[in-house]
């Protein structure tokens, strides 16, 4: 049976993905910080800050109770070890955490 011959393309996309595996370890050792989040003192401030503010305020904006799940840092902390430990933070529940939070926090990005 005929062999199909070599695809340059499928060449190409197994070279753009060990770029792309290569650029997500460096921007993953970069952001060495995320493991502050699985800290004992992380998940006290986590506890305190959504023990003191348990509804979700933009979901309270709509008039809808919903738990809150995230303790969000209101001000971006980019890996200041200082703003991430001190906030200061809010409660958020994951759907407003992962959607409209993120998006605003991308595009004040964006702007500078």
């Amino acid at each position: 049976m005929a062999r199909k011959p070599p695809n340059a393309r499928s060449n190409l996309t197994k070279v753009a993905a060990r770029a792309g595996a290569q650029g997500y370890e460096q921007r993953r050792a970069e952001r060495a910080w995320r493991g502050w989040y699985k800290t004992k003192r992380w998940t006290r401030i986590r506890a305190d800050q959504l023990e003191r503010e348990p509804w979700c305020w933009r979901c309270l904006e709509a008039g809808i109770r919903t738990w809150a799940t995230v303790c969000n840092h209101t001000i971006p902390h980019r890996g200041d070890p200082v703003r991430f430990w001190t906030g200061p933070f809010d409660s958020l529940c994951k759907h407003h955490h992962d959607s409209d939070q993120q998006r605003a926090e991308l595009e004040a990005d964006r702007r500078f």
